[in-house]
């Protein structure tokens, strides 16, 4: 097997198989040092631009995300990237250049047939206009998650309690948190036994804790 059928056969294991040969000509063409993290309770992917230490670009995402959602933070990465090329530094992380990119790269893989037909209508909420319609995207990125696990329990996310809950992160169960405030998209978070403060993401699956 040669290399590069060994990296679309171990990215099979996260994307939708239709859309590993698209990935891997986008990520190969811009020589992207490509990884899959383990989950990460503040995000769930990341680009950072090539810097002077090192010529090239990066993009992570969590590798614990099911397929069509780790194809969808995926293309917010390669946004990211895209606007690079095209702006340089010069515009806002997530401003209007790259709500464009996004848009574009996201109504390409829903053409190309790389997102379930059942995902139709929440696509077309969220791309309908610039903009982009964060709730949409929410609602978008939600029903991703149920339509790859359809049999799973039903997932309890951060910005669905209310402040001052009391919860535990999955992948981190040994951490009573309480949420303190809501920061656009994150929310302060205090360790109950250290009172150290984290920022955790609105999307986190959560375990409610009802009194301890």
């Amino acid at each position: 097997m040669t290399k590069e059928a060994q990296y679309k056969s171990q990215m099979a294991n996260y994307l939708p198989d239709s859309a590993v040969d698209t990935v891997f000509d986008f990520l190969n063409r811009h020589e992207v040092y490509f990884h899959i993290t383990r989950r990460r309770s503040s995000k769930l992917g990341d680009y950072r631009m090539p810097q002077p230490k090192y010529n090239y670009h990066e993009i992570s995402v969590n590798g614990d995300l099911p397929p069509h959602l780790f194809l969808l933070v995926l293309l917010h990465e390669m946004a990211h990237l895209n606007t690079f090329l095209i702006h340089g530094r010069s515009v806002q992380p997530h401003g209007h250049e790259w709500q464009q990119q996004y848009r574009l790269l996201i109504v390409q893989y829903w053409n190309e047939g790389h997102f379930p037909t059942e995902a139709t209508p929440y696509i077309r909420k969220y791309t309908a206009r610039i903009p982009l319609n964060s709730v949409a995207g929410v609602e978008l990125e939600h029903f991703l998650r149920r339509y790859d696990r359809p049999t799973s329990m039903p997932v309890t996310l951060l910005r669905n309690l209310p402040i001052g809950s009391l919860f535990r992160i999955k992948e981190r169960p040994e951490i009573l948190f309480r949420s303190v405030e809501k920061r656009r998209t994150r929310y302060q978070c205090v360790d109950e036994n250290t009172k150290l403060s984290f920022l955790v993401s609105g999307n986190a699956e959560v375990v409610v804790v009802s009194n301890e």
